[in-house]
C-alpha cells in the first residue's frame, strides 16, 4: 500500500512516498506519521506497460496463420531436401507439395479449382435464414480431404479422454437412427433388466412356452453444427519455419477437441450433443460434507455404477478437487490416491479404485454438481458426420488487413441409455454415468 510521510520515518524524509505492507501503512496513518495516497502512482504506469505489452496482440489469431501459411509458402519453394524439415520438422517426412498447409494455402486462394484437381475437395455451401446478406466473403467451406481429416481427428483423440473411448459411429447423413434393447424398464423380480424384457421359464415336458419377445428403443442423432471463427496474428510466431505443418494440423484439432468435449459432458442437447452431467441417465450422489470429497462420497458412487462397467469406466474431476484427493483416506486412515511407495515426492498417477482419473477444467469446480464424475464413455454414443468444412476470408476483416478462418464440423453425443438402469431386484438403481452432486 502506498503512503505518503508526513513526518521523517526511519530515513525518510516527510513528503516522501513509500510502499510498505497494508497493515504497517494504516499503522502509521493512525499514528499520525502518514497518509494514505488517493491515487495510485503505479497504476497509471502499469496501465500504460500492459497497453504496450497487448498492443501487439489485437489483431487476434487470424494473422498468426495468415504469417504462418506465408512462411509455410516460402519453405515450399525450397529443394525438397529443405523443405520437408521445414514443414514438417526435424526428422518427419512427408509432400510438401500436398499436404494440410498447401491445402489451407488454397483455401485462402479460394481456389476451387486446385482444391478439387489435387484434393478432390468440394465447395459445401451453407443455407441462410436471410434471403440477402450484407456481409462479405464466402458463404461455405471446402471439405476437408479424408486423408487430412483422419490426421485431424486422430489429434483430438490424443488431446480428449472421452472420443478415444467412446462408441464412434460414421454418419451418411444429417441423422442417424440406432436401434437399442430397452434396458432401462423395471423388470419383474428374478428377471434381468438387459434382455430387454426377453424372459426365460423352467418348463416341464410337454409343457406351453409362454411368448415373450425383447422390446426395442431407438437412439437419433443429429449432425449439430460446431463452428468457429479466428483472426490471426503473426505476434506470437518464431522465426523459425520448423513444423509448420505440425503446428496448423494441431491448432484446428485443439480447438476442436475442447468444445466438442465441453459438449459431450455438459452439453444440453439443444442444438449441440447431450453432455453426461445433465442427461437423463446420470445418477448422483450427494456429497457428506460441502465443499469435500470423501471416501464415502467415492465409494457410494462406485456401487450406483452399472457392474459391466466396472472395467472400462473412467473418473473425471475439476483441477478444484485435487486437494481434496490427494487427502481421501479408507477407514484404517490410509491414503488411496497417492499409494504409499508413490508418496508425496513423484507425480502422482492419476487413478482411483483402480480406475484411470483425469483432470478437466471442462467440469464444474468444487461444491458444484460434477465436480467428480464416473463415467463408462464406452456407452456414450458420437455421430460423426464425417465432414470438417475450412474456408477463409480477407473481405471480412478487409480493413483491419486481416484473414478470417472458418472451421466447422458436424457432431452429436448422446448416453446410449436416456434413464438409470433398475435392477432385477427391483429396487437398486445403477447407471454407467455417476456424478457428485
Amino acid at each position: 500500500m502506498f503512503i505518503e510521510l508526513l513526518n521523517d520515518f526511519l530515513g525518510k524524509k516527510a513528503g516522501e512516498r513509500i510502499h510498505v505492507a497494508e497493515a504497517e501503512a494504516r499503522q502509521l496513518i493512525a499514528s499520525g506519521i502518514a497518509k494514505a495516497v488517493s491515487d495510485d502512482p503505479i497504476g497509471p504506469l502499469v496501465a500504460r506497460a500492459m497497453e504496450s505489452a497487448l498492443s501487439g496482440f489485437t489483431r487476434g489469431l487470424d494473422t498468426i496463420i495468415t504469417e504462418t501459411l506465408k512462411q509455410f509458402s516460402q519453405a515450399q519453394s525450397l529443394a525438397r531436401k529443405h523443405a520437408v524439415p521445414a514443414l514438417f520438422g526435424t526428422g518427419d517426412n512427408g509432400d510438401p507439395r500436398k499436404c494440410f498447409g498447401d491445402w489451407l494455402l488454397a483455401c485462402a486462394r479460394n481456389d476451387a479449382r486446385y482444391l478439387e484437381k489435387h484434393y478432390g475437395s468440394s465447395f459445401v455451401a451453407w443455407q441462410t435464414k436471410a434471403a440477402l446478406s450484407e456481409s462479405s466473403g464466402v458463404t461455405g467451406g471446402y471439405t476437408v480431404p479424408p486423408e487430412f481429416f483422419d490426421q485431424l481427428m486422430a489429434i483430438v483423440a490424443e488431446l480428449a479422454f472421452i472420443r478415444p473411448r467412446a462408441f464412434v459411429l460414421p454418419m451418411a447423413g444429417a441423422n442417424l437412427q440406432i436401434p437399442y434393447l430397452d434396458i432401462t424398464t423395471v423388470p419383474s423380480a428374478g428377471v434381468s433388466p438387459f434382455f430387454g424384457g426377453l424372459q426365460m421359464y423352467w418348463t416341464a415336458e410337454s409343457q406351453t412356452r409362454l411368448e415373450t419377445e425383447p422390446q426395442f428403443k431407438q437412439l437419433e442423432l443429429k449432425a449439430w453444427e460446431l463452428s468457429g471463427y479466428c483472426v490471426s496474428s503473426n505476434v506470437l510466431l518464431q522465426d523459425s519455419v520448423v513444423g509448420l505443418e505440425k503446428f496448423l494440423m494441431t491448432l484446428f484439432a485443439k480447438s476442436i477437441a475442447w468444445f466438442e468435449e465441453y459438449a459431450f459432458l455438459q452439453g444440453n442437447g439443444a442444438g449441440k450433443p447431450q453432455g453426461m452431467l445433465p442427461a437423463g441417465a446420470t445418477l448422483t450422489k450427494t456429497r457428506d460434507y460441502a465443499n469435500q470429497v470423501t471416501f464415502n462420497d467415492v465409494t457410494t458412487m462406485w456401487a450406483k455404477l452399472l457392474p459391466s462397467s466396472w472395467s472400462t469406466a473412467i473418473w473425471v474431476f475439476s483441477p478444484s478437487v485435487v486437494p481434496q484427493l490427494l487427502q481421501l483416506k479408507d477407514g484404517a486412515n490410509r491414503a488411496i490416491f497417492i499409494s504409499i511407495d508413490q508418496g508425496a515426492t513423484k507425480t502422482p498417477v492419476w487413478s482411483l479404485l483402480g480406475r484411470p482419473a483425469f483432470p478437466s477444467e471442462k467440469l464444474p469446480a468444487l461444491g458444484t454438481k460434477g465436480d467428480l464424475m464416473l463415467l463408462d464413455p464406452s456407452l456414450y454414443v458420437i455421430g460423426d458426420r464425417q465432414q470438417i468444412e475450412i474456408a477463409a476470408s480477407e473481405h471480412v476483416n478487409f480493413l483491419k488487413n486481416q484473414m478470417t478462418w472458418r472451421v466447422v464440423e458436424r457432431v452429436d453425443g448422446q448416453p446410449w441409455i436416456e434413464k438409470p438402469i433398475t435392477l432385477q431386484d427391483g429396487t437398486t438403481q445403477v447407471s454407467p454415468f455417476v456424478a457428485l452432486n
